[in-house]
């Protein structure tokens, strides 16, 4: 019995073609069907014998002046991609087609070439009107209106409340307000040991972390809102921690 597989090399290129990314196979045949059309307007011929100096400024011409079937310009991300794409086909091309080595991404006669590429999308990046606005800020009115669907007379509502105008205030990241407990917070004292009106939060202060003065520097303060007491973190978190009751030992 042999140990070993006894796939052909045929077979194996059969897989590996057969178990591609159907949208990669598409997208590499888009983009090169959009270079040929481009090759075609430009008269520019990727024949066995073009050298690559011409080779590289094809693909200088195709940096800066590929287009959307409208005429507009694509963005800036999408310009290496394709770019990327074009050149790896057009490696492709000349080592299976000719037995060439054509490496743009390599060879210094498409120096010029990558760095059209990467100017081009440094002048998009100047364009905000190209970009993908993916969120937007919550009006004030859309804050409060938030803050008002929780009913703080009940746990579940206060508690979300309350962290969701921490959140705010503290500039919780991520995971911070899942983390949080009550023992990261402390009352502010004065130099006299007298109680002032704000509220220190560092996780520091869990008998568990370890830290310094550099910890310590990292303070946050919550300050009381009077201006609107109904979403004042200060009365909050007070009226979170007479709700919890004497019998609750869990920090």
């Amino acid at each position: 019995m042999n140990r070993f597989g006894k796939s052909t090399i045929d077979e194996i290129k059969a897989d590996v073609q057969n178990n591609m990314c159907k949208n990669t196979l598409k997208n590499k045949k888009y983009i090169w069907q959009c270079f040929t059309l481009f090759c075609k307007d430009r008269n520019y011929r990727l024949e066995a014998d073009t050298m690559k100096i011409k080779l590289a400024d094809i693909l200088l011409d195709w940096a800066f002046n590929m287009k959307k079937s409208d005429g507009s310009d694509y963005k800036e991300l999408s310009i290496k991609t394709i770019w990327n794409t074009t050149a790896k086909l057009m490696k492709e091309k000349y080592f299976n087609d000719y037995n060439r080595h054509v490496d743009p991404f390599v060879d210094i006669e498409f120096q010029a070439a990558r760095e059209a590429r990467n100017t081009k999308r440094k002048i998009l990046q100047k364009y905000t009107e190209n970009k993908k606005n993916s969120s937007q800020a919550l009006t004030n009115d859309e804050y409060k209106a938030i803050l008002n669907s929780f009913d703080e007379e009940t746990p579940d509502g206060l508690q979300k409340k309350f962290f969701q105008i921490v959140a705010y205030e503290l500039a919780w990241r991520g995971g911070e307000a899942a983390r949080c407990l009550v023992s990261f917070f402390e009352r502010e004292t004065d130099n006299r040991g007298t109680a002032t009106s704000r509220l220190i939060y560092n996780p520091i202060f869990t008998k568990t972390c370890q830290g310094g003065g550099q910890k310590l520097a990292q303070n946050k303060y919550l300050i009381p809102n009077n201006a609107e007491p109904e979403v004042c973190p200060i009365r909050l978190f007070n009226k979170l921690i007479e709700k919890r009751g004497n019998k609750t030992t869990e920090k």
